[in-house]
């Protein structure tokens, strides 16, 4: 498994997401999407927990792509972060 479907599956994970077969990035948009609809506070909370600053999300949504919407936006910098924490740990793992 490639660090990006690890990532996915992680922040699948931590945001209890339920999706027959595979983790799935259009549930992870679409669920975000319903969040910043609906629940911004939980947006919120789930930006803080996974750790990606609200001043990366304010800078992708202000230069993202017409036919992108704000939930695709969001989980892409969501497993981004996530792959980071992967190379980090591996790294970390190496050293020792």
């Amino acid at each position: 498994m490639d660090n990006r479907s690890k990532a996915l599956q992680q922040v699948h994970n931590l945001l209890d997401l339920q999706v027959k077969g595979n983790p799935n990035f259009e549930v992870l948009a679409k669920h975000l999407q319903h969040l910043i609809n609906h629940n911004f506070n939980d947006l919120l909370s789930i930006l803080y927990r996974i750790d990606v600053s609200e001043v990366k999300v304010k800078k992708a949504l202000a230069q993202k792509p017409k036919n992108t919407s704000d939930g695709e936006i969001i989980a892409e910098l969501l497993i981004e972060r996530q792959i980071q924490k992967l190379k980090f740990k591996a790294q970390y793992r190496k050293g020792n």
